[in-house]
């Protein structure tokens, strides 16, 4: 199916990638796990199964962003998977990720006395 060789080719931009290994490790295996996911999504359109979807998409997207300083590499490797996630969407005609990138915390205010 059309999103196995997607999906397989977003791993390979992982593997290649030069993130740490432990995250390495997490991003692949979320990635992975997703075939099976869309494919019983494509067939039922079960909400559990998008649910699911989401759930292991953001956890890829927390993994990459997670550590400080964000590196530009898995910056921009986390911009090819939300580019490859949409585009598979509108492939497959699915409804568009409700995925939320992880934002910056905002700096704590230093009370002056």
């Amino acid at each position: 199916m059309a999103h196995q060789a997607q999906l397989g080719a977003l791993a390979d931009e992982v593997r290649a990638a030069s993130i740490p290994s432990d995250s390495k490790h997490t991003v692949l295996w979320c990635l992975e796990s997703l075939p099976t996911l869309y494919a019983k999504f494509c067939q039922t359109s079960e909400s559990r199964y998008g649910h699911e979807i989401t759930r292991l998409v953001q956890a890829v997207f927390m993994e990459l962003l997670q550590r400080k300083p964000i590196s530009p590499e898995a910056q921009q490797l986390a911009t090819r998977i939300a580019n490859g996630f949409r585009l598979l969407h509108e492939q497959l005609g699915l409804p568009e990720l409700n995925v939320q990138s992880p934002r910056a915390s905002a700096p704590r205010l230093r009370r002056v006395k």
